[in-house]
């Protein structure tokens, strides 16, 4: 086995606007592991200042485990570990001939597509997303004024009428009492769930408790052996942030059948983080979802290619992401 680590740094096509600043750039650390004249890619790229990543001790254990290597003993700290699980998992996708859902699956279904939301900004996009045929959209508030949030989740529920569902993700922006107060207020725009309204589970309970608008956990997870109270209907699952695919079907498998919604989304991964998720997505149990964004065009120039998205669902590719290797 001879694994190889190397720098990947992404300019985002377009800058991502959330409640703890601009993400205008992705920068980790991609994992190879070949064997038997087949390889499988991971990545490692925790994003600085969110919830539990430290991106020095990502490296530092990503190092030690390369010139080491033991596939039955796996980094401890959650992005290093997930980056060794995807490349392990890839590498067993090549090696048998199958994709990396139907390796998870273990025999069990797995869907030809899954069904996604638009990550829109404002009308504009919300229009575009519409036309393309998505029927679920997805807008950050928490990173102006309240009144500039109402307005503009007033606007985006005009532009797509009532037939199509609207999420929010606040990425922990406010306090309890604000919280509270802003899904009072949101309550009129018929919106799905809100994403992390608040931060930490305890609050995020608190909220759910007092919010007619059902709420979902996301970053506050911290880990996948988290403890989500009842209160909390709904579970944001983002693979490459919780310790890779494996681990993160694992624990969405546990809290769909506590009888959970289970949504699975990317954390601005580039296209091999991204084609993971979508792995996980597609071998679930249980009803189908319309999970997180899926995002061919996230980059200037990506690391590979997506499947193309037609009518608001990207269909499940029959082999891993090919990895240039000129160009990151």
């Amino acid at each position: 086995m001879r694994v190889e680590l190397s720098e990947v740094s992404l300019k985002l096509r377009l800058p991502v606007m959330t409640s703890r600043g601009a993400i205008t750039q992705r920068d980790g650390i991609l994992i190879q592991i070949s064997d038997g004249g087949v390889s499988g890619w991971g990545e490692a790229m925790p994003l600085p200042g969110w919830p539990g990543a430290d991106p020095s001790a990502t490296r530092t254990e990503l190092e030690a485990w390369a010139a080491d290597p033991d596939p039955g003993n796996l980094p401890l700290e959650r992005f290093a570990h997930g980056a060794v699980e995807l490349a392990l998992l890839d590498l067993e996708a090549q090696q048998s001939g199958q994709t990396q859902a139907e390796v998870l699956s273990e025999g069990g279904p797995v869907a030809d597509a899954v069904e996604l939301n638009a990550l829109v900004a404002d009308t504009e996009d919300a229009v575009a997303a519409m036309a393309d045929g998505y029927g679920t959209t997805k807008l950050k508030v928490g990173a102006s004024d309240f009144k500039v949030d109402v307005a503009a989740v007033a606007a985006v529920r005009e532009a797509i009428g009532e037939s199509c569902r609207l999420r929010l993700d606040a990425n922990g922006a406010w306090t309890v009492d604000q919280a509270v107060s802003a899904l009072s207020r949101l309550k009129q725009f018929e919106i799905e769930y809100v994403e992390e309204p608040v931060a930490g589970i305890e609050a995020l309970t608190q909220v759910a408790e007092q919010s007619s608008i059902p709420v979902a956990i996301d970053d506050s997870l911290g880990s996948v052996g988290a403890q989500v109270p009842e209160s909390i209907s709904v579970v944001v699952v983002k693979p490459m942030a919780l310790g890779g695919p494996r681990t993160a079907y694992v624990a969405a498998r546990r809290w769909i059948i506590e009888g959970r919604k289970v949504i699975i989304t990317n954390y601005f991964d580039s296209a091999i983080g991204q084609h993971a998720a979508l792995s996980v997505a597609a071998a679930l149990p249980g009803p189908p979802q319309v999970h997180g964004a899926i995002t061919p065009a996230l980059f200037d120039r990506d690391i590979a290619d997506l499947p193309t998205i037609a009518d608001g669902c990207c269909p499940l590719p029959p082999h891993s992401p090919a990895v240039a290797r000129e160009g990151r």
